[in-house]
């Protein structure tokens, strides 16, 4: 067994974290968070850090029956409520994964990765970086948000400036746009020198 392996969060900070996310939810504009990275009819979506579900469920509604959410989180509670909320919906494109990072998705599959205040919470930042990079496809986007909560919450937490350093560093990303604390990074493909 890891000994550093990731840990779902305590149910008391589970419940607290979701009714804290509930209220905040009612002052964001979680359709424009979702469209900001350009999302299409057909596209194959990865939510990682689902949490609650505020991103998977519009998300699936924009990719329509062609398209497919896949909708991550190390926690079996959360993983439990996006399966409940999706048995009484009439989605048919969701699809729910407990991990703490791998996706079993094959390489390049995904068009846009949904990253929002997940980042900080994470121990192997570098790790959740790699595979998101391994599934997305060249030219899809990764849609990064961190907000105040998150942050204060995890450990050794990674802001937008350092995300922007470590993912354009090595070439493999570059930011084509920010609002509002938001960013999103188009992959690029990668020159063999």
């Amino acid at each position: 067994m890891q000994k550093n392996k990731q840990k779902p969060m305590p149910w008391l900070a589970f419940k607290i974290m979701s009714l804290i996310m509930n209220i905040k939810k009612k002052f964001r504009n979680i359709d424009e968070e979702i469209s900001l990275v350009g999302i299409q009819t057909g596209d194959y979506i990865l939510d990682f850090g689902c949490g609650l579900g505020f991103n998977t469920f519009p998300a699936a509604q924009k990719v329509g029956d062609n398209g497919k959410v896949f909708a991550l989180d190390i926690n079996p509670r959360a993983i439990k409520m996006i399966k409940e909320k999706n048995k009484n919906s009439n989605f048919k494109n969701i699809e729910a994964i407990l991990s703490d990072c791998g996706t079993n998705l094959e390489d390049r599959k995904i068009d846009i990765v949904y990253l929002h205040n997940t980042l900080p919470l994470v121990k192997d930042k570098q790790q959740v970086l790699d595979e998101i990079s391994r599934v997305l496809k060249v030219g899809g986007k990764l849609s990064y948000m961190s907000r105040t909560f998150s942050r204060a919450v995890g450990k050794n937490s990674m802001n937008g400036e350092r995300l922007k350093h470590n993912l354009e560093a090595d070439n493999k990303f570059r930011l084509v746009r920010e609002k509002n604390g938001q960013l999103i990074f188009e992959k690029l493909e990668k020159k063999n020198t």
